[in-house]
């Protein structure tokens, strides 16, 4: 497998050497093979690109199991770059919920002289917001924006597969006025211009999407927020090889700029179509208070045989065989340190049922 030779390539990099390490991942990436089976593993769902520093990824689990959000890492070439040493990455936080989404926004709360704050209804929205600058969430259309996996769970960078990619990491080469790409100012007056007339556009367009620097972008995904078409199953795990063509697989986030009503929830052609039965499994276990300080109180409609709690890094904090069955358990979780929890309950005909504690 492709994608294998490429991660035995990393250990020969030394530790120290981390520049170079991270030009290899991002050549890597075009190497690596399609792994990822449809709705086994996360994907990018929403790019909301708004103005000023209203940014933010949207994930979105199209499996049937809760995910470890702590093995998943947001990685942003800046400008197309072959590294994320200058774009920043940043490691996910928490659970998700089977067929949810986890939102991903930029944390920045202070307006500077050269950088404004995020809005607040937009950071509101989060589940997660990121970290200073530089960060994956500080996008302005012409940056790609990587969704790592660490199988491993060590952190470390040379065991990271790549489960999807937006935009082009290295850039990119000629493309249509559906792509993304970097390109010369020459060849945007060639294919944009006929003689004194725009095509397609108007002088607005030209002054503010063609900007005066080494790097050159189409309009699509600045000041542009976009949505994945239902029909995507799965991430781009491969580096397009000469364009990123953005109406392949998504759809423009209809009503402007700063438009955020889709955020929250994701159509996809990955949900079972039968949710009374989805919905059964899910009212047969309930956990209260949740948020919960002390303790939580487990309550179920048929008898449970065993439950396990993880920490957000997967940990097993808790585990208790019931020999003898029960509808219901108080969980002790005085002491234990604040964020989100994962609840494993095991019925007695081997059906699990999953759910998310805040503590």
């Amino acid at each position: 497998m492709q994608g294998t030779s490429c991660a035995l390539q990393f250990l020969h990099i030394q530790p120290y050497d981390m520049k170079k390490l991270f030009l290899v991942l991002g050549l890597c990436i075009s190497g690596i093979a399609l792994w990822a089976q449809d709705c086994s593993d996360l994907f990018f769902s929403e790019y909301v690109e708004g103005s000023g520093n209203n940014k933010g990824m949207e994930i979105y689990n199209p499996t049937d199991k809760i995910v470890t959000l702590s093995s998943y890492y947001v990685a942003r070439y800046s400008n197309g770059n072959l590294t994320f040493e200058s774009g920043g990455i940043t490691q996910l936080q928490g659970f998700l919920q089977p067929y949810s989404t986890h939102f991903l926004v930029n944390g920045q709360t202070v307006t500077t002289e050269t950088s404004p704050a995020c809005d607040p209804a937009l950071q509101a929205m989060a589940q997660q917001l990121d970290h200073d600058y530089p960060a994956p969430t500080y996008m302005n259309g012409n940056d790609a924006i990587a969704l790592f996996k660490d199988p491993v769970g060590d952190g470390k960078v040379t065991d990271f597969l790549v489960v999807d990619l937006f935009g082009i990491i290295g850039g990119g080469m000629q493309s249509s006025d559906e792509g993304w790409t970097d390109f010369s100012e020459q060849w945007a007056y060639k294919n944009i211009y006929d003689g004194e007339e725009i095509i397609g556009k108007d002088s607005t367009f030209i002054q503010h999407y063609i900007v005066p620097d080494s790097y050159y972008w189409l309009p699509w995904t600045s000041n542009h927020s976009l949505v994945r078409k239902a029909t995507v199953q799965k991430g781009v795990t491969t580096n397009p090889a000469t364009e990123f063509v953005v109406t392949m697989e998504w759809d423009t986030v209809p009503g402007g700029v700063n438009v955020w009503d889709s955020l929250g929830m994701h159509i996809c052609d990955c949900e079972p179509t039968n949710a009374i039965q989805n919905g059964f499994e899910e009212d047969l276990l309930d956990i209260y208070p949740n948020p919960a300080r002390n303790q939580f109180i487990v309550t179920a409609r048929v008898p449970f045989e065993a439950l396990t709690l993880y920490d957000a890094s997967g940990r097993e904090v808790y585990h208790e065989n019931l020999t003898q069955g029960a509808i219901n358990r108080t969980i002790n979780i005085n002491g234990f340190p604040a964020g989100f929890y994962h609840l494993r309950v095991k019925f007695s005909d081997r059906q699990q049922v999953e759910k998310v504690m805040i503590h």
